[in-house]
């Protein structure tokens, strides 16, 4: 992968402690780039995304330099970031079931992952 720059929204109502976390979670993993109000810009690759599920407002899926990122707005507990070294891994890193199901699904649909068909083969 190259070095790409890609953003993480933020909510509109975001507090100074969501952006803060956001900007401090994201930069355990790679490098920031900048920041503004409503966004954080790093080094990485949107490879995907998922609407309201759960009490996520939305989740952001990213390829990194090295690995894989989602981030994402938790309505109950603010930002969550969560990193895996591969693809198939990063759906692991939720605890809610339906959560897992839905970042998986993403990750297929864009061809990130194989289906469970075409790994059996």
């Amino acid at each position: 992968m190259g070095s790409e720059i890609t953003e993480f929204p933020l909510p509109a109502d975001a507090t100074q402690e969501e952006r803060v976390t956001a900007k401090r979670e994201i930069g355990k993993y790679s490098k920031i780039v900048g920041e503004e109000p409503r966004v954080i810009r790093f080094e990485g690759k949107l490879i995907g995304q998922t609407g309201p599920v759960w009490h996520f407002q939305y989740t952001r899926l990213y390829q990194l330099p090295k690995g894989y990122l989602a981030a994402g707005h938790d309505l109950h507990e603010g930002i969550k970031v969560a990193y895996a070294e591969t693809a198939e891994d990063l759906p692991k890193a939720f605890e809610n079931d339906l959560v897992r199901e839905f970042v998986e699904d993403e990750l297929r649909y864009r061809k990130v992952i194989g289906s469970e068909h075409a790994r059996a083969q």
